[in-house]
């Protein structure tokens, strides 16, 4: 694998969470959990091998996964990498959190799924090697932060919340 590349390995590896977390959407077993937990941790793996790959290499950007340059690239520089440590990092302890804080909750799955989807998203976005996908991760990460911000849909503070998100 061609060495630019090896930064979408953590957006992938959150595919793959959200992924089992939509396919079990009440309560998570123990597995899946640790699953998610381990893919988040493995994200931020990357963002280290991505900043000694930035060191050893200097900046650079992927080809173009896509046609008539429309598709995926990264783009690897000390902002990328600081933006996508510290994405995954903050999106290990949220992972963690939840884990433990919607313990038993009806939609545990789901909620998962959608908090996978939305740090893939964002490690995405800010990862971005071309303005097509700076545009596509950015209208993800909305729509999957709506969601997320909905997941209790009946509350009025959530409501209220999602309509502040959706006009700014």
């Amino acid at each position: 694998m061609p060495s630019y590349l090896f930064p979408f390995l953590a957006p992938a590896g959150l595919i793959i969470g959200a992924g089992a977390g939509f396919l079990s959407p009440g309560r998570l077993p123990g597995l899946v959990s640790k699953l998610v937990e381990a893919l988040s941790l493995a994200a931020i793996a990357v963002a280290l091998v991505s900043l000694a790959l930035l060191v050893a290499q200097g900046p650079g950007s992927s080809w173009l996964i896509g046609f008539f340059g429309i598709g995926f690239s990264i783009r690897l520089d000390a902002v990328s990498v600081a933006m996508v440590a510290l994405v995954a990092f903050v999106g290990w302890v949220v992972v963690r959190y939840a884990a433990v804080y919607l313990d038993g909750e009806a939609r545990q799955g789901a909620f998962t799924g959608w908090l996978c989807a939305t740090l893939a998203s964002v490690l995405l976005l800010v990862s971005a090697g071309n303005l097509g996908q700076l545009v596509v991760a950015w209208i993800a990460t909305s729509l999957c932060l709506h969601r997320l911000l909905l997941f209790y849909p009946d509350r009025r503070a959530a409501q209220r919340a999602a309509r502040k998100k959706f006009v700014s």
